[in-house]
C-alpha cells in the first residue's frame, strides 16, 4: 500500500469545526495556490475573517508564486486562455490593497512564539 503524504496548513482552521486543514502532498504549486486562495476567499466571505486571520493564508498564496509563475503562466485553454500565474499574482495584489498590506508584509509575517512547559534542568 503507498503511503501518501499531505501538507499541513496550521491556523486555517474553521470556527466551525476547527479541524486541522490539510492538502494533497502531490498537488503542484499551481494546485497549491489555488486551494490556498479558495480557502482565503471561503474563510474571509463565509466567516467573515480579519486581517490578522487572512494574512498568513495570503501569505502561503504569496509563496507559491514564484513557482506558479515559473512554470504554469502559459495561457490556459480551460481558463479561457487566462495565464494562471498573472491571475494569482493579481489576486495577491489586490487581497493586499484591501488589507492594507503589502507583499513585503506578507514575507515578514510569522507566527506569534508558543508558550510551552519550561524545560527541566
Amino acid at each position: 500500500m503507498p503511503k501518501e503524504r499531505f501538507i499541513s496548513y496550521p491556523g486555517c482552521e474553521s470556527a466551525e469545526d476547527k479541524g486541522p486543514v490539510y492538502g494533497w502532498a502531490g498537488w503542484n504549486h499551481l494546485q497549491q495556490a489555488q486551494a490556498l486562495a479558495a480557502l482565503y476567499q471561503k474563510r474571509k466571505t463565509e466567516e467573515t475573517w480579519d486581517k490578522e486571520r487572512l494574512t498568513p493564508v495570503l501569505a502561503g498564496v504569496l509563496e507559491l508564486l514564484p513557482w506558479v509563475k515559473q512554470w504554469h503562466n502559459e495561457p490556459s485553454e480551460e481558463f479561457g486562455g487566462l495565464r494562471l500565474g498573472d491571475y494569482i499574482e493579481e489576486f495577491v495584489d489586490s487581497e493586499c490593497h484591501g488589507l492594507g498590506l503589502t507583499r513585503e508584509d506578507l514575507r515578514g509575517w510569522r507566527p506569534a512564539e508558543r508558550k510551552g512547559r519550561k524545560k527541566k534542568g
